[in-house]
C-alpha cells in the first residue's frame, strides 16, 4: 500500500491556507529549490514534488479530492489563524498622522505671518536648553553595582 505524500507539508502551508498563501509558498520554494539556482543535490527531485503539490493544492477541485482522500474537510467558516492586528500598521498610521499634523502646522504658520515663524525660531533655542536641563535633572544615573 502506497501512501500519498503530504502536499501541505511539502509546500509548508496550513491545510486551511487560502489560495494566495499557497501561491506565495510555491513561489518562495521554487525560488529556493529550482535546479538552475539551488546547489542542493536533490533540488530537481524536490522541485518535482513542489510542482506536483502546487498543481493539486492550487486547483480547488483537485484540492477537495485530495482533502477527502486524506479524510480532512476544512471548515469553511473559520480561518487558519486568528485575526491579529499588526503593531506595524498602528505605528505606521500614527507616524502618518504626526507627519500630516506637522505639515498642517507648517502651512498654517506660513499663512499666518512670517513674523510668527521668527517668533517660533526665537523660542526654539530656549525650549531646547530648558528641555536639556530638565532631562539632566531627571535622567536616571548609572546603576550602582
Amino acid at each position: 500500500m502506497t501512501t500519498r505524500p503530504d502536499y501541505y507539508r511539502i509546500l509548508q502551508v496550513h491545510p486551511r491556507a487560502e489560495r494566495e498563501v499557497v501561491d506565495a509558498a510555491y513561489r518562495r520554494l521554487a525560488a529556493k529549490y529550482h535546479p538552475d539556482v539551488s546547489r542542493v543535490a536533490d533540488a530537481s527531485e524536490r522541485m518535482k514534488q513542489i510542482n506536483i503539490a502546487y498543481e493539486v493544492l492550487s486547483d480547488p477541485v483537485k484540492r477537495a479530492a485530495y482533502d477527502s482522500a486524506r479524510g480532512f474537510t476544512p471548515p469553511t467558516d473559520t480561518s487558519p489563524q486568528p485575526t491579529v492586528r499588526s503593531r506595524y500598521s498602528t505605528r505606521a498610521w500614527r507616524t502618518f498622522l504626526v507627519a500630516t499634523g506637522l505639515m498642517l502646522l507648517a502651512v498654517v504658520a506660513l499663512r499666518l505671518a512670517p513674523a510668527l515663524l521668527l517668533a517660533v525660531a526665537r523660542l526654539l533655542l530656549p525650549i531646547g536648553v530648558i528641555s536639556f536641563l530638565v532631562w539632566l535633572l531627571f535622567a536616571p544615573g548609572k546603576p550602582k553595582g
